[in-house]
């Protein structure tokens, strides 16, 4: 198995948090995300690791060369400043290798039960791990749900339309991967590289794609995107993680 870490972001609404560390730098317990994550992914046996590298890159190799017996490799986004993670996603087509992989936004603070069920979800095509309990805002990329099937994913979605929240951890099986990419190349040649990669599951969805789901189930997780993000990470996501893994 493999996965695309997309750690090339900015972090401008962390103000000066970032001014010296990317957010995937960011640490909880005295454990960075970028760490979470890759131990989370080495416990389950995917040792091949992209990361997508923009703001900051320097720091990000150098944090993650040699502390782990995992193959990375470091893909730079030179246009991280002027691009959205529909880009940075592009960037790993050629240096993947056309099985299954992980899709997995570095700024995420998740238990790793999440991830666990959707490593083993026995469902095919393009899983998405989905919150089915959180109360949605405006900001959050919603989804629309038909059974087992996700139809509809964006931010655009109203409130009161949506089912749950797409948290930024996916799983690509085989099968959709070349789709996966084509979408993406689509959407970039018609709505430039300013946009969601969402976009292209939407597309996907809207080409016949077999798009689920695998809910949170309840278990703690946060996108830190702002400095009141951070704050609730730290006061109360990362302490209901710890109470979970423990209980």
């Amino acid at each position: 198995m493999e996965a695309v870490i997309l750690a090339a972001g900015y972090g401008s609404r962390l103000g000066s948090i970032t001014s010296e560390i990317p957010k995937s730098l960011l640490s909880f317990g005295g454990i960075t995300l970028l760490d979470r994550t890759l131990r989370i992914l080495r416990k389950y046996n995917v040792r091949d690791v992209v990361i997508i590298t923009g703001y900051k890159k320097e720091k990000i190799q150098n944090h993650v060369s040699g502390r782990y017996d995992m193959r990375a490799k470091f893909i730079h986004n030179h246009k991280y400043d002027t691009t959205n993670n529909i880009f940075s996603l592009y960037l790993s087509k050629d240096v993947l290798s056309g099985n299954d992989f992980y899709i997995i936004n570095s700024d995420v603070l998740f238990h790793e039960r999440i991830f666990q069920a959707l490593h083993h979800s026995r469902k095919k095509g393009l899983i998405l791990s989905v919150d089915t309990t959180k109360e949605l805002n405006e900001e959050a990329m919603k989804v629309v749900i038909i059974g087992d099937k996700v139809i509809w994913i964006s931010k655009a979605i109203p409130v009161e339309k949506a089912h749950g929240e797409y948290i930024g951890i996916a799983k690509v099986h085989a099968n959709e991967f070349k789709r996966l990419f084509k979408s993406i190349k689509h959407v970039l040649r018609r709505q430039g590289m300013g946009v969601f990669y969402e976009e292209a599951f939407q597309r996907m969805i809207d080409s016949g794609s077999n798009v689920t789901y695998e809910p949170t189930r309840g278990l703690p997780w946060i996108e830190i995107d702002t400095v009141e993000d951070l704050r609730m990470a730290r006061e109360k996501v990362y302490p209901r993680i710890i109470r979970a893994k423990y209980a």
